[in-house]
């Protein structure tokens, strides 16, 4: 009988194998891998997103700190500025700068400078008041190239006294809740407008998140008749000092401003974990940590000094006799003796 071969392909073909699913066990532990695996992934993005949004908010309250500080820098170096007449004397020889602790007892009086009144308590933000002849190059000037105050608004010029006429800035700046955006903590300005020294604009915010403003004046030694003006500091005085007169009789000591902001964020920062007590906690104004803070928002105080450069050295009046005999203090224009 005749045999009949199998073919190659055949012959060589392994056996089929059948496959096998995944037990009940063995399902159940993938599960329970992946669940782990995702609940990691989901609490590393929370914190990142949280740590990522902290760090924006942070940087913001770091810009809006920055920039008004910078606004008031730039105010505080023009305080005292004053062009020259034709006989080399100053046009403006007042006070260029001076302040309030607790601020002014009105901040939207139309008062000018001089008959600015502080509040009756000194707690709270402080206020500062600055003066300087405005001109197109210390300003954002108009179009029309008129100088302008802290609201952008032009400046007249108008008589500051002894028939003198020039575009004396008269602009203050404090700290209040900005009514028409929730209340927000706000630096303030309000200055001189158009009317020829009769009026102010309306308040103008400025930047938003600015809870308390600081300021203290840099003062020197009481200068000494023929002897030259002392620059060292030798101590820091609160800002109603120098108005007030308590320790502080002549302006001329005055060298500069310290001012110190102290800023929030424009929201709540995320916890991340941690609590608002300590996520809130900061050192004020005063050198003083604060804790317990609830609200989730950051704080943070911010500090400058600035010199006075056109009141350094002070310009003081002629020597001679008083009206009623006696020696006339060379400097009681920069003080309250006059």
């Amino acid at each position: 009988m005749k045999r009949f071969a199998l073919p190659v392909a055949l012959r060589t073909r392994s056996p089929v194998r059948h496959q096998r699913g995944m037990s009940i066990v063995e399902l159940l532990v993938a599960m329970t891998i992946g669940l782990f695996l995702m609940g990691a992934v989901g609490a590393i993005y929370v914190a990142t997103s949280n740590s990522s949004r902290g760090s924006t908010l942070e940087s913001q309250m770091n810009e809006d700190a920055s920039l008004a500080l910078e606004m008031l820098q730039q105010q505080i170096r023009l305080a005292g500025y004053s062009g020259f007449n034709a006989t080399g004397a100053r046009n403006f020889q007042g006070l260029g700068v001076r302040g309030c602790d607790g601020g002014f007892s009105d901040n939207t009086a139309t008062t000018r400078f001089d008959g600015m009144a502080c509040g009756t308590t000194t707690t709270g933000s402080d206020a500062i008041a600055i003066r300087y002849e405005a001109s197109a190059l210390n300003t954002q000037a108009t179009a029309a190239g008129r100088p302008t105050n802290c609201s952008f608004t032009a400046i007249t010029a108008w008589d500051i006294g002894g028939g003198i006429t020039i575009p004396l800035a008269d602009n203050r700046y404090y700290v209040a809740a900005d009514t028409a955006n929730d209340n927000i903590p706000t630096l303030f300005c309000r200055g001189m407008d158009g009317s020829g020294g009769t009026g102010f604009d309306a308040a103008t915010a400025l930047i938003p998140n600015i809870e308390d403003m600081q300021i203290r004046y840099a003062i020197t030694a009481m200068p000494v008749t023929d002897d030259p003006m002392p620059h060292q500091i030798t101590s820091y005085v609160d800002a109603s000092n120098a108005v007030l007169g308590a320790t502080l009789s002549n302006w001329s000591r005055v060298a500069g401003v310290h001012i110190c902001l102290l800023a929030r964020t424009s929201r709540p920062v995320p916890s991340s974990g941690g609590s608002r007590a300590e996520l809130g906690s900061y050192v004020d104004c005063n050198g003083v940590r604060q804790d317990g803070n609830e609200d989730g928002f950051l704080r943070r105080a911010y500090h400058t000094t600035v010199q006075l450069r056109n009141m350094r050295p002070a310009v003081p009046a002629n020597y001679g006799l008083a009206a009623d005999g006696s020696v006339r203090n060379p400097w009681a224009h920069l003080s309250g003796e006059q």
